[in-house]
């Protein structure tokens, strides 16, 4: 298998990692948690027993993937993004068997020092911007920022801003991608283009799409 997994690195037995993955320095995964293929973990990463890493996903330095946090493909999470598990933590009170899932929507952005608090729902390609805290579900292709996020725009699986309300209707194409998004009241629906660059293609090393200039 195609794994690269730094000395320093712990990788319990009884976890699962797939190929072409790279896990970096000092990070622990844990047994039981499931990362797929083609993820890269930077710097002291932690993957928790329960916790989910789909396929195609970058985990900046210091992420932690708690237990009952799951991940679909392409999410990008940032620099000491955080994760909660635990919606009112005690020390003197164990919380254990009452985590409820958090899911993060195939490529998502969470920017670097956002919060994610527990039991939310990430939308497919939502953006939520740098120092967020993130309270409650938020749709597909939704641009949040501020404490408490807000929504204040969409963005497209290639990373740029739609030119699009956030409610009524309106239609807008992607000048590198050719997805096409069209709104309807506060949902705006992705068609992706000619070539899917969301569409995981298992089984081989994945070769990243290049940012034009």
């Amino acid at each position: 298998m195609a794994i690269k997994v730094h000395p320093t690195a712990f990788v319990d037995e009884g976890a699962s990692v797939g190929d072409f993955t790279a896990i970096w320095h000092f990070c622990h995964v844990e047994s039981g948690a499931v990362i797929g293929e083609n993820n890269n973990l930077g710097q002291n990463c932690y993957v928790g027993r329960t916790g989910v890493v789909g396929n195609g996903c970058r985990l900046g330095n210091s992420v932690s993937v708690w237990s009952h946090v799951e991940l679909e493909d392409f999410v990008f999470c940032a620099p000491f993004m955080v994760f909660t598990h635990i919606a009112f933590p005690r020390a003197a009170v164990s919380r254990r068997q009452v985590f409820v899932k958090t899911r993060v929507g195939t490529g998502a952005t969470l920017g670097a020092n956002c919060t994610v608090v527990p039991g939310v729902a990430v939308g497919r390609g939502a953006f939520v911007g740098a120092g967020a805290t993130l309270t409650r579900d938020c749709p597909d292709w939704a641009l949040l920022i501020g404490s408490p996020a807000r929504q204040v725009g969409w963005v497209s699986a290639y990373g740029d801003k739609i030119p699009l309300p956030l409610s009524g209707s309106g239609e807008w194409v992607c000048p590198v991608t050719e997805d096409r998004y069209v709104l309807a009241d506060d949902q705006l629906t992705r068609i992706p283009g000619p070539e899917d660059i969301l569409a995981y293609v298992p089984g081989r090393e994945l070769q990243r799409v290049t940012a034009r200039a």
